[in-house]
């Protein structure tokens, strides 16, 4: 893809990797449409990038809700035209076991975000991107924890293997169909961003029953702060959108783990608990 003067659409566009990912593709030439749910950091940005000369504007989205990101997409369309390029990357950690019931609203708020806000994007904005015929890219974020499995982290895990489902789904797809777009999945392990902290952007009517620290919460808090920066992440979607690659692994030191439960797939072992 030729970037510049083309159209980016980024959903969580506020804050971490998202807001890194705008930035890049900024420079880069490409014209901006930034969603995020935060509206003053979400403002913050569209400033700092519209002051840098780039071609900006933003949306306050809740990516849970169908109709506000097709209100997106005809918003990005008013003000850009044809859109070349879609990161759903809006996301939220929640942790939790499988066991028990009170916290269903939890598992249902974090999957709504981290795997229908995707699915919504790919519904609303691939059929006029298919159409409109110029080259285009998907890039869905997943997450390390979406090629391994993890005790106690099960909302986040299983919306994040659904987003590479849905990835590598859409890649054969798009492949079929000898389509104009291609799509790449973006499976981070610990990055510093404020994902540890997702819960300032807790519904108000699920604050008082799951607003509260819970036990390993700071313990995810210092993992992402030991992580690697979002601009090295941003980085690597940006050439992955140029290469039209697939797998965006940004932990090298991690992909042995990927090769060995696939060998342990094939053995037919059942995954092992090994401690924290």
């Amino acid at each position: 893809m030729n970037l510049a003067g083309q159209t980016a659409v980024i959903t969580g566009a506020a804050s971490g990797i998202g807001r890194e990912m705008a930035r890049r593709f900024g420079a880069s030439g490409m014209q901006l449409m930034l969603a995020d749910v935060e509206r003053e950091p979400l403002g913050e940005v569209e400033a700092e990038l519209r002051g840098l000369g780039y071609a900006v504007a933003s949306e306050v989205v809740d990516v849970r809700e169908y109709e506000q990101i097709e209100a997106l997409e005809a918003a990005t369309r008013e003000r850009f035209g044809n859109v070349h390029l879609l990161c759903n990357n809006a996301g939220v950690g929640s942790g939790g076991p499988v066991v028990g019931s009170d916290d269903l609203d939890m598992w249902r708020w974090t999957i709504d975000i981290n795997l229908w806000g995707v699915i919504y994007g790919c519904k609303v904005f691939l059929p006029a991107m298919m159409q409109h015929g110029e080259p285009c890219h998907v890039v869905n974020t997943a997450s390390m924890a979406g090629l391994a499995p993890s005790a106690l982290m099960g909302p986040y895990t299983i919306s994040k293997y659904g987003v590479v489902a849905l990835s590598e789904t859409l890649s054969l797809e798009m492949q079929m169909a000898k389509s104009n777009v291609g799509v790449s999945v973006l499976c981070p392990a610990f990055v510093q961003t404020g994902i540890a902290d997702s819960k300032r952007n807790l519904p108000t009517e699920l604050i008082a029953d799951h607003g509260a620290e819970q036990p390993g919460e700071q313990v995810l808090r210092d993992l992402v702060a030991s992580g690697i920066s979002p601009d090295e992440v941003a980085e690597a979607v940006h050439q992955a959108v140029l290469d039209d690659t697939f797998w965006i692994l940004t932990h090298d030191e991690l992909n042995a783990g990927i090769v060995a439960r696939a060998q342990s797939i094939v053995a037919g072992e059942k995954p092992r608990f090994v401690g924290f």
